[in-house]
């Protein structure tokens, strides 16, 4: 059992908190807290990401999943941590976009590769906002920028992930969405 507590703590989601997981700092655990509101994020999460894994798809914009944990504070799912060389993890889009630190324009080419990224792979999102990526400025540019929440498919019949077309279509609709609450933080 791994215990949990809150010098480990990472974020916190409007279902789940985000620890460090405290016997490898390269991993993190997604544990529910909101336990009346609950959707099961984390197991709908964990079979998207096994069926991705079948896929094998090119994981470059996002964590692995590494499969369940019993913790103190219930079942966790087990992630990659995406951090930075000081073992810090990255700071979301969003922060790099309120802060100042990157605008639209800079980050064009990191959208477009993002975008280009889930179309050439299939990748659904059920969440897909600034707050759920996260963005590596250190490099060279443009910054590199990883999903680390918000991945699945809510379809209840799920055509499109049986249809390359609709599939095309369904991730166009949801990046669609998402840059146009981009857009208005201009």
């Amino acid at each position: 059992m791994l215990y949990l507590n809150d010098s480990l703590l990472i974020g916190r989601g409007t279902e789940r908190y985000c620890y460090r997981h405290p016997q490898n700092p390269e991993l993190c655990v997604k544990v529910t807290h909101n336990l009346e509101n609950n959707k099961q994020q984390n197991a709908r999460e964990h079979d998207y990401f096994k069926k991705l894994e079948r896929r094998r798809i090119d994981w470059s914009h996002l964590p692995r999943c590494h499969g369940w944990v019993t913790t103190d504070k219930g079942e966790g799912l087990v992630f990659d941590l995406i951090q930075d060389d000081n073992q810090q993890p990255l700071k979301s889009l969003k922060q790099h976009v309120e802060s100042g630190a990157l605008d639209l324009k800079t980050l064009a080419p990191s959208l477009r590769n993002l975008h280009d990224y889930l179309l050439r792979n299939r990748i659904f999102t059920s969440d897909l906002r600034e707050s759920n990526i996260v963005c590596d400025s250190s490099g060279p540019c443009p910054p590199h920028l990883y999903i680390i929440d918000g991945i699945g498919d809510r379809d209840f019949i799920k055509l499109a992930a049986h249809c390359p077309p609709l599939g095309r279509l369904k991730v166009n609709r949801q990046w669609a969405k998402f840059m146009k609450r981009m857009k208005g933080h201009k």
